[in-house]
């Protein structure tokens, strides 16, 4: 098999994001002992065997094509990294080895569907209008939940702090918060972003800060730039070595803060983004094998339709954990979730390799789609993923309706760049005055969305390969896209 270029640069950037993870744990287990971060600065050789075995999965990124089962395998492949070398260091008294192996097993059994499976679904042909409309109607719609939010109360508080709980919601209101927050206003910046109407697309981001004071959220507040910066990094790299790099960027910076930030003795920007952002996942699946090493299995009884049907030990898992251990709410992937905690470490494989294939569905639907549009639409989402339950993502985060969005988003052809239209259509001026954003300057409509398949636009030869390329460009018979 030949190697390009970009499989090789994206092979290295794998190695070097595992060499700074574990870097980045080290520095972990000594700011934030309380959270049960154990120190593992003294490296031994059977730790670092254990966690070599994970460099059999390099060469699967390396030879897979792009879509958004990639974005979260290789998100599913930082966690499962963390925790097998957190496995060697651990205070938790539960079978380690076991546990190592059941999620690289797990994680295997996730990626096959995630990344290989290539399902081939019927589409409804939309036109650019009608998606102009529904543009309009998800804006108003999230308008209105921000409007019946605050009339319950709002807060400007510590995200961290007691003031979250503090207003009590309908339920229902709460689950429309999260499709909100998680699908909707990063589809709808996606939607304009690629189409350069800055000025909605701004206008976005500058409404999703209004939501902080209803949910003191720090997702909210980090939204405006977790948002852009996959916009540009999408924009610049293969999508592939994008992906990697949109967690290996962040962790640099995050280290660079730990190590010269002096002033920063709290550690805010390491604990955001290092802690939060990329250690969490891989220290759940140590507090949830622990956990429920000795304690009965939820048996999915965790699903609130389930725990209605039959009798349950537990609520939500993720208060459950806190009351035991201390260290904050710890909700965790489907691995931790439907894995460990529903089906125990034997059968964990087994429950992966069905998330893997409900999310591959995601995929299926966005085949039509641009990488840069598919990540940054998708950039709450896969996060959701990292930290909810399959369910609780699907349903009340909004990933189910992102899918849904997918399916419905139309081609769009880069020869409609050319077309002329009006400077700024109607819905960037909407959006603008709902967040309290007036630009100055306009933009025309449909302006190059994605560099890199305006590229794909000037070399058509490349897009009639039989089968669809690792960057994620159309395969055969597939009009050329740029949404």
């Amino acid at each position: 098999m030949n190697l390009t270029r970009d499989d090789l640069l994206v092979g290295v950037a794998i190695l070097g994001f595992f060499v700074v993870s574990i870097v980045s744990m080290m520095a972990c287990g000594h700011a934030f002992p309380a959270m049960h971060f154990w120190r593992s600065d003294s490296i031994t050789a059977q730790a670092v065997l254990g966690t070599a075995v994970m460099l059999v999965f390099v060469p699967a990124f390396v030879t897979a094509r792009f879509c958004f089962g990639y974005i979260v395998a290789f998100f599913l492949l930082s966690a499962v990294f963390g925790f097998a070398w957190l496995s060697f260091f651990t205070g938790f008294d539960y079978a380690h080895a076991v546990a190592r192996w059941a999620m690289i097993a797990a994680l295997a059994a996730a990626m096959l569907p995630l990344m290989f499976v290539d399902l081939q679904i019927w589409r409804p042909e939309l036109s650019e209008a009608a998606m102009n409309r529904i543009a309009v109607i998800l804006f108003g719609t999230s308008f209105a939940v921000l409007m019946i939010d605050i009339s319950y109360g709002a807060s400007f508080s510590d995200p961290y702090g007691p003031a979250r709980s503090a207003i009590t919601r309908p339920a229902p209101l709460n689950y429309l918060i999260g499709i909100v927050i998680g699908a909707v206003l990063p589809y709808l910046f996606a939607h304009f972003a690629t189409r350069s109407r800055w000025i909605a697309a701004i206008g976005v981001l500058s409404f999703a800060l209004c939501f902080y004071p209803v949910v003191n959220n720090k997702t909210v507040l980090l939204l405006p730039i977790w948002l852009p910066f996959l916009f540009w990094l999408f924009g610049h790299c293969s999508p592939r070595l994008a992906t990697v790099l949109a967690l290996f960027v962040p962790m640099i910076i995050g280290l660079a803060a730990f190590l010269f930030l002096t002033a920063d003795k709290n550690y805010l920007v390491f604990s955001v983004i290092n802690l939060r952002f990329v250690a969490i996942p891989s220290l759940a699946l140590d507090h949830y094998a622990g956990f429920f090493a000795h304690r009965e299995l939820t048996h999915f009884c965790q699903i609130s339709i389930l725990r209605h049907l039959a009798s349950c030990a537990y609520g939500e898992l993720g208060p459950e954990l806190a009351a035991v251990y201390r260290d904050g709410n710890f909700n965790a992937s489907f691995l931790a979730t439907e894995g460990i905690a529903s089906v125990g470490l034997a059968l964990a494989p087994v429950s992966a390799f069905l998330c893997g294939l409900i999310l591959a569905v995601g995929s299926a639907v966005s085949r039509h789609l641009s990488p840069r549009f598919i990540a940054v639409s998708s950039g709450v989402a896969v996060q959701t993923i990292m930290n909810v339950p399959m369910t609780t993502g699907l349903l009340t985060n909004g990933i189910a309706l992102l899918f849904l969005l997918w399916w419905l988003t139309p081609e769009w052809r880069p020869a409609l760049a050319r077309s002329p239209g009006p400077a700024v259509q109607p819905v960037d001026v909407v959006i603008a005055a709902a967040s309290g954003f007036f630009p100055q300057l306009s933009t025309r409509p449909f302006e190059q969305a994605d560099p890199v398949s305006v590229e794909l636009a000037k070399e058509p030869s490349r897009t009639t390969a039989r089968s669809t390329p690792r960057d994620g460009t159309p395969p055969r018979g597939v009009k050329l896209l740029s949404h």
